[in-house]
């Protein structure tokens, strides 16, 4: 008798329990089925999972376009001016929108300092200063006038302390920082124009010394010290230029001093913005001789500017081209294929390009004038002969093309912010994708919870049938065996 049982999946050879039944591929051929549903929401939300990734990477696209919008809307990108030094180790130049060409011949006579006074040697940098009790330091600074200056002992006779415009600051000590680094780690804290810090000098007996610096240069930044409270640290640290001066002036705060074409000038600060128009110059050493600064038009900045919109236009376009692609005749569709609204971005920021502005001056009254022009593939593309013409004979006529009230960069820039600006256009978009990723995924966990019940059921049922199966199998041999011996073999 055969041993050999069909159940409307063929025969089964792979054991289960104690059959020939397959259970387990059994429910696992069956599961795919029921699983059909939630192999369709998972596609579904793969694929709105790439519509937020393409929004995201267009938004960031966006965001290049918009930066590169920024110099022409202002104007300064096209209105630079660069300047250069013949001698940058003594005098460097920086020019900017508003410098007048021209040439400057300038010398350096004394450069601009920080006034730095050092105070007696200490033994033991953390070492306490006094019995602790509260004491307040009140700095300000301010200018010394007159008197004589010894620079053997870095003290002053005779001299006067005018305090400055910014009002003093006081710093607390007492018996929670009465040390050379608790002194030291107060007035930097407290972050007033004065810097503390704390040398070794070497001495065998006291080489920690403190150094106060001012922090900015200039002859009215010289430092005074009045001190309320513990003796020591009065002894230590009282600093008036015009009375006790227990610190000894290793700089002295000055300004510097220069001439512009034969003008003598005077600046608290080695770099100077408010000399020369649109040139911000930098004093680096005393000079032997004069040192000339051209300024002129930078046309290469201009150009750059230009070129770098042009760019992020161009690759904004080839972005939102790729991710709308339909996949017409073979080609690959996007994550948002055929997506009106993205691709309604790319059609108004082009709309903004092919509109001239109104109200421009000069003769040059829209991109192509200038260069710029769409090419038949729809990008943009740069004519540099053109471009450097357009800036040599009227920068600020092209300068107003990108940033009068109705010149290109304005526009766009408005259109641009409208798109990125919080809950915007692309945020918009994004929003109702992802409520759509909301509500697959709680379907999903719907969906995943019926199938695990749906499998655990199966299982079950197929591990009966293939108990009973077992079962059968068993009763089959026995009644085969009995029924063997009751037909003996004939001799």
């Amino acid at each position: 008798m055969s041993s050999d049982f069909s159940f409307g999946f063929g025969t089964v050879t792979s054991p289960g329990v104690g059959s020939s039944l397959n259970v387990s591929g059994i429910v696992n051929d069956l599961m795919k089925i029921e699983r059909i549903p939630l192999d369709r929401l998972l596609a579904q939300k793969t694929s709105f999972d790439a519509k937020v990734s393409s929004l995201g990477a267009i938004k960031s696209s966006l965001s290049s376009f918009q930066s590169a919008l920024a110099g022409l809307q202002s104007g300064t990108s096209i209105l630079a001016n660069k300047a250069t030094s013949s001698n940058t180790a003594f005098v460097t130049a920086t020019g900017t929108a508003g410098s007048i060409a021209g040439n400057y011949s300038i010398e350096v006579s004394q450069l601009a300092q920080s006034q730095k006074i050092v105070a007696a040697g200490q033994a033991d940098a953390t070492a306490a200063i006094g019995g602790g009790t509260s004491t307040t330091l009140t700095i300000d600074l301010g200018t010394i006038s007159g008197g004589t200056f010894d620079a053997g002992t870095g003290t002053y006779s005779g001299a006067t302390f005018t305090a400055g415009a910014d009002p003093s600051f006081d710093i607390v000590i007492d018996s929670s920082n009465n040390t050379l680094e608790g002194i030291r780690d107060a007035i930097n804290t407290a972050n007033q124009g004065v810097t503390a810090t704390i040398v070794n000098d070497g001495d065998a007996t006291n080489p920690y010394r403190l150094v106060l610096s001012s922090t900015d240069s200039g002859s009215g930044e010289s430092i005074r010290v009045a001190v309320s409270g513990e003796a020591a640290l009065s002894a230590l640290l009282s600093q008036n230029p015009a009375g006790t001066q227990n610190f000894s002036e290793k700089i002295t705060a000055q300004d510097a001093n220069f001439t512009v074409d034969g003008i003598a000038i005077t600046k608290p600060s080695n770099t100077v913005t408010d000399v020369v128009a649109g040139v911000t110059l930098g004093l680096s050493a005393v000079t032997a001789g004069p040192v000339n600064v051209s300024v002129s038009q930078d046309t290469d900045s201009a150009k750059a500017a230009i070129e770098t919109f042009v760019s992020a236009y161009n690759d904004l376009r080839e972005l939102i081209n790729k991710e709308t692609a339909p996949g017409i005749a073979g080609a690959t569709a996007g994550a948002l294929a055929s997506d009106s609204t993205t691709r309604q971005m790319l059609n108004t920021i082009r709309d903004v390009l092919n509109q001239a502005p109104t109200g421009i001056t000069g003769s040059y009254t829209s991109l192509s004038s200038i260069g710029v022009a769409f090419q038949r593939d729809g990008t943009l593309a740069l004519d540099e002969s053109v471009l450097n013409t357009a800036i040599q004979a009227d920068s600020n006529n092209v300068a107003e093309l990108f940033s009068a009230a109705d010149g290109y960069a304005t526009r766009l820039g408005s259109v641009t912010e409208e798109m990125l600006v919080f809950n915007g256009t692309i945020d918009s978009r994004t929003n109702i994708f992802k409520d759509r990723i909301n509500d697959l995924e709680d379907r999903q966990v719907t969906l995943e919870s019926r199938l695990e019940r749906i499998e655990a059921r199966m299982r079950a049922r197929f591990t009966a049938l293939d108990v009973l199966v077992a079962s059968l199998s068993s009763t089959n041999t026995a009644l085969t065996q009995q029924l063997d011996s009751l037909n003996p073999p004939s001799r």
